[in-house]
């Protein structure tokens, strides 16, 4: 039976041990190791329902995690998916304001237009579009470039996918 570990004084780089010889040398992991491990063994074990809290507080019992670093780790956790839930929906929030904003101005000014040409008026209406578009312009700017906007995303998307 084979695993992939990293051997303790080694060079870091990953290679194929058997199980005897992880037992064998007594390997040590790191805590980011642990939590990707784990993750993992819940993965391969189809833990797809998770753990209880009284079950993650046996867990961490096992391995010599006292009951309030859980207690603290499972309060931040809870704060900080908060937290990400928050800024999501203010991202999509503001990206529904620029959509909006262009329908409303899309509808608004071929309205305009309509009425200005059945009038046979001066083509007035290209002023308020003119106006108009530059305000939305500058709103597209606004959303389009702001930190962690969607030129920015993407961006970084790019720059790891290229890095990676």
């Amino acid at each position: 039976m084979h695993g992939i570990g990293r051997l303790a004084g080694g060079t870091g780089l990953y290679t194929e041990v058997t199980m005897r010889e992880l037992q064998e040398n007594d390997q040590r992991f790191s805590v980011q190791e642990v939590g990707e491990l784990i993750d993992l063994a819940a993965r391969l074990d189809d833990l797809s329902d998770g753990l209880s809290y009284q079950e993650l507080l046996r867990v961490a019992d096992e391995v010599g995690i006292s009951r309030s670093a859980v207690e603290r780790a499972v309060v931040e956790e809870r704060a900080r998916r908060r937290r990400m839930t928050k800024q999501v929906r203010r991202r999509v929030r503001r990206r529904m304001r620029f959509v909006r904003h262009t329908v409303v101005y899309a509808v608004v000014v071929s309205s305009l237009f309509l009425i200005d040409a059945l009038n046979g008026g001066g083509w007035w209406v290209f002023y308020v579009a003119a106006m108009w578009g530059g305000v939305l312009a500058l709103h597209g700017m606004r959303f389009l470039t702001r930190t962690s906007g969607p030129v920015e995303q993407a961006l970084l998307n790019h720059q790891l996918s290229v890095e990676s």
